[in-house]
């Protein structure tokens, strides 16, 4: 399938550090887009989660949850026929959280209100997964961008995390996917992102894998 680059919703996925802003900021940039930004910072549960996981998991997704879903629908339908939208997320992301953090019963409740939210969602045209081979990479730049709420997050942690989003993307048939490795690919270069924008545009029937 070829993408027209006037009119296009790209999302950008990726586990935390894979440089997903960044990256969702710059096809913005270069396509003229509206951007849809995930705000993960404002989520009051944050720190207390990384700090103690067990108790704070449910108050932390369902903050998430609903968050994403109010800017989700915001996204009026005419939105997608008259402009570029670029996100830096996708709305089922939070399936792979909730799915790693949460235990049995409270999955259960939270996928009970995940699928009635659903039914409201605009899937966009071509994601972007920025996949990372190996989450030692992940973790070496979520040190050293030194977020006070990500210094308890430990390497055991985002290894998981990163096996979770590589199943759910190995999963994944709702739209067409790229695939970019993050070992070469540097979100600030301004060819890197033409390239993937060229994978884009030439088009991509279900999945396409691109090393830089």
């Amino acid at each position: 399938m070829k993408f027209n680059l006037n009119q296009i919703y790209i999302a950008v996925e990726g586990v935390m550090g894979s440089g997903k802003s960044t990256v969702a900021k710059k096809i913005a940039e270069r396509i003229g887009a509206k951007t849809v930004l995930d705000n993960y910072f404002d989520n009051p549960f944050l720190s207390d989660f990384y700090s103690n996981p067990d108790k704070f998991a449910l108050p932390l997704q369902l903050y998430f949850l609903t968050m994403r879903y109010r800017q989700q629908v915001e996204i009026a339908p005419g939105d997608l026929f008259n402009q570029n939208i670029v996100s830096n997320y996708i709305f089922n992301k939070d399936q792979i959280y909730a799915s790693y953090n949460l235990d049995d019963k409270n999955l259960a409740l939270y996928n009970q209100i995940l699928k009635v939210m659903n039914l409201n969602i605009h899937s966009p045209d071509v994601i972007v997964y920025l996949h990372a081979p190996d989450h030692k990479c992940l973790y070496e730049r979520i040190k050293k961008r030194k977020r006070v709420y990500e210094k308890e997050i430990n390497e055991f942690y985002l290894e998981g995390l990163n096996k979770a989003y590589i199943y759910f993307f190995d999963h994944f048939r709702e739209c067409p996917l790229l695939i970019v490795n993050i070992e070469g690919l540097d979100s600030e270069n301004g060819e890197h992102i033409d390239q993937i924008l060229k994978e884009i545009e030439n088009g991509i029937e279900d999945s396409k894998y691109l090393k830089i």
